[in-house]
């Protein structure tokens, strides 16, 4: 009978193990299988976004062109919501009231159309660019913005979650290289969403922390 009881045990404890393994299993998320698109365009988007994206709106119908290339053209396009704009202006419309003499605030309705378009194109590649072009690379990809001639850097990262490395979502780290090879210089962000196909085009969102223009540059170029 002892022997039967501990037959038992046994049996119980190994069913036990079973089942909290395939109960890990199950819970864990596999990001790779993971697709969103986006019935639209990425024009489209920025309009479905909830009030999200008013700003950048309000920035890419101003300036020639933009407006197209997100309704037609074969483009990336890294999104920016309100509140990249509002510390941005924050800062210009703070370096602008310390002048002296003082100069009036600006808004994004009345910022330089020519130095806005500048950065605004940084936002917009030229070509499609999901994470799968830029996973292999460990030094990350140059990708050309659509005007200018200008190179902006993509680094993919995957991150940890749920106590496996590596096995969380993916992100990118989107860098604006300041035209220098040398990275102390380059002004980095980093994506909240990404890969998301729209009918011309792949989107990935910034975070709400970054600053739009990648830095001082903006000021610099706002404040002429």
């Amino acid at each position: 009978m002892n022997i039967n009881y501990k037959k038992l045990a046994l049996a119980a404890a190994i069913a036990c193990i079973a089942i909290v393994g395939c109960k890990k299993d199950e819970t864990w998320y596999n990001y790779d299988k993971e697709t969103s698109v986006f019935n639209g365009n990425s024009y489209q988007y920025l309009q479905n976004g909830n009030g999200l994206f008013d700003s950048m709106l309000l920035v890419i119908n101003r300036l020639s062109g933009l407006k197209d290339s997100l309704t037609k053209g074969n483009v990336t396009l890294f999104a920016v919501n309100n509140n990249s704009f509002n510390l941005a202006m924050k800062n210009l419309n703070l370096r602008r009231a310390t002048m002296v003499p003082a100069r009036p605030p600006l808004t994004l309705a009345t910022l330089d159309s020519t130095q806005l378009d500048t950065l605004a194109c940084r936002y917009i590649l030229a070509g499609m660019y999901n994470t799968d072009r830029v996973v292999d690379n460990a030094d990350g990809v140059l990708a050309p913005a659509i005007k200018y001639s200008y190179n902006m850097n993509l680094l993919y990262e995957r991150i940890n979650a749920a106590g496996y490395q590596g096995g969380g979502p993916q992100q990118l780290f989107f860098s604006d290289p300041k035209q220098t090879p040398f990275e102390v210089f380059w002004v980095t962000t980093k994506t909240q969403i990404v890969n998301v196909k729209t009918s011309n085009g792949i989107v990935h969102v910034l975070s709400s922390g970054h600053d739009f223009g990648f830095g001082n540059e903006f000021v610099e170029r706002m404040n002429r």
